[in-house]
């Protein structure tokens, strides 16, 4: 689709400008059998410690999902360090190092449900692209919430360390919504699994017929 792949190529160029600073190599070593995490209990432990999960509404209450309550709304001041780029994501959430994060980027792009999976094989094009030294964990779609979601996960190198990339895809109200979860690899054991589960839970709430929203 001509029309999908100019959109891609916006992207691109955004994605660009956020990505870090690649090293020549990444070594990464994963534990294959992680098991799923259950996070609709009150509490989880994660890297050791009792965590509560929160219901969190996000992006005008179109969407909502499960979370750890240690997770804040990234200070403006943080999130232009972190992310130089002014088409940073919308919504960055932060642990208390600020080095576990969760974003979200309610795009402009115009794509379809029928477009997911294009608009995810494109994307994936462009991290190849971007990031050729990358290790691929995972590129895969499922349904959640009765709606097509386009995911893959991904490590990268930077300067600092290599980074686990959890990102996914939906439309929503016909425009792109972009989620993207990352951590240090050396957190990867304890926070891959929670970075799953944080996408399971994803409802998303559909327009009455009068065209209003409610949750």
């Amino acid at each position: 689709m001509k029309f999908l792949d100019e959109r891609i190529i916006a992207l691109r160029n955004e994605m660009r400008e956020n990505n870090r600073p690649v090293q020549e190599e990444a070594e990464v070593t994963l534990n294959e059998s992680q098991q799923e995490l259950d996070i609709y209990q009150p509490f989880v432990e994660i890297a050791g410690e009792e965590i509560q999960i929160i219901d969190q509404s996000i992006l005008d209450g179109k969407v909502t999902l499960r979370m750890p309550e240690i997770f804040t709304i990234m200070l403006p001041e943080l999130a232009s360090l972190k992310y130089p780029s002014e088409r940073r994501p919308n919504l960055i959430y932060t642990d208390e190092s600020s080095t576990i994060n969760l974003a979200f980027n309610m795009t402009t792009h115009s794509v379809t449900e029928m477009e997911i999976a294009e608009f995810q094989e494109n994307m994936a094009d462009v991290l190849e692209q971007a990031q050729p030294t990358a290790e691929w964990l995972d590129n895969d779609s499922k349904e959640i919430d009765g709606k097509n979601i386009g995911f893959f996960e991904i490590i990268t190198p930077a300067l600092d360390g290599d980074i686990y990339n959890l990102m996914f895809f939906a439309s929503i109200d016909g425009k792109a919504l972009i989620g993207t979860f990352n951590c240090m690899e050396e957190d990867v054991e304890e926070w891959r699994p929670v970075a799953q589960a944080m996408m399971d839970t994803l409802k998303f709430v559909r327009n009455d017929i009068n065209g209003g929203a409610n949750l």
